[in-house]
């Protein structure tokens, strides 16, 4: 295939230095010294589990530069989707499939609006991995799977294709019938592992130690649940919210989130895809989201602080990559 990674950070350098690994032409769109190290080298240094493997693969600041795609690994950080988007056109044509592994739930929307819904497959990632270095990926954890499907729902030959094709090339690749829900699932649980962590500038062990933290932890959980619900999402009784809340028990005291080490280095956050986006559907379907809004309404400064001190974007309008680390993008019960 030919793939272009919109975002070459963690997720997608991480997997599609895979899919270069497996002979695939993978085109990273990348900026600054991720970019110069990947022309330099001529491809993505990964560090696995297993040890550090090379991946030949082509690197540029421009889609436009590379050859039309089959598939998009979409990994910018949710601010940059419109951008991106728009960005990204030159390599998609009308067989490219976009396969968006974002936080939040309506990045795929976004997608759909810019190209169609037939283009666009959501998907969840249950793993960590960080930019250690320019050019170099490491694998910091979790499971590694990826769950991916039509974001219009049901099955399809393509996502059956690319479920083979990804575990060829050795990625825990699992195709769902109805994604939207399964990354509703997911969204309950960073909501309230982000918002708090990055509230209180304190891992989740400090979380847990403090009776009204750790309760404020349970509501949000329980409100992100009760507007997806109210939107129709299919949730298994209060079994997610005990679920999560039990995983969370168990996470390492340090454990802190991808929003808790952005809002303390400076960097843009996803506040308005997270807790931003559960408090205007809130409002939409009458369901009251208070602890959401504190959240939002305390961390939403920080987000336009941070993005007037980076300045407008370059003239190229590609996105950066993600953000360097990443904290818990990689859990959830029975994973």
């Amino acid at each position: 295939m030919n793939v272009t990674v919109m975002g070459a950070g963690g997720l997608g350098g991480y997997f599609g230095g895979l899919l270069a690994r497996a002979g695939h032409r993978v085109t990273f769109i990348a900026r600054g010294a991720h970019l110069a190290a990947l022309q330099r080298q001529g491809g993505m240094r990964l560090l696995t589990a297993e040890g550090e493997v090379f991946a030949p693969s082509a690197a540029s600041g421009d889609p436009a530069t590379g050859p039309q795609a089959d598939l998009v690994l979409f990994t910018v950080k949710s601010f940059d989707t419109a951008d991106a988007a728009q960005a990204l056109r030159p390599a998609v044509g009308p067989d490219t499939a976009i396969l968006s592994l974002q936080n939040g739930v309506n990045n795929e929307e976004i997608l759909a609006g810019s190209y169609d819904v037939e283009c666009v497959l959501g998907g969840n990632v249950y793993m960590l991995a960080t930019i250690r270095e320019p050019g170099l990926i490491a694998w910091g954890g979790g499971p590694g799977l990826l769950n991916f499907g039509e974001w219009r729902g049901g099955s399809s030959d393509r996502v059956r294709r690319l479920e083979a094709t990804l575990k060829e090339a050795g990625i825990k690749a699992a195709a769902v019938d109805d994604i939207v829900q399964e990354k509703w699932v997911k969204y309950v649980l960073i909501c309230a592992q982000a918002g708090m962590t990055a509230l209180t500038r304190l891992p989740i062990g400090e979380i847990r130690a403090s009776p009204p933290a750790w309760a404020m932890y349970r509501q949000i959980l329980e409100e992100v649940v009760a507007v997806g619900r109210a939107r129709g999402v299919r949730f298994d009784g209060p079994k997610v919210v005990e679920d999560h809340l039990a995983l969370a028990a168990r996470l390492q005291p340090e454990y802190t989130s991808s929003m808790h080490y952005d809002l303390t280095h400076g960097k843009r956050l996803e506040v308005e895809a997270l807790h931003g986006t559960v408090v205007r559907y809130g409002r939409a379907v009458g369901v009251p989201t208070p602890v959401c809004e504190v959240i939002y309404a305390a961390l939403l400064p920080h987000d336009r602080l941070a993005q007037a001190d980076q300045g407008p974007r370059p003239s190229s309008g590609v996105p950066a990559a993600a953000p360097q680390h990443t904290q818990l993008r990689d859990s959830r019960p029975g994973r």
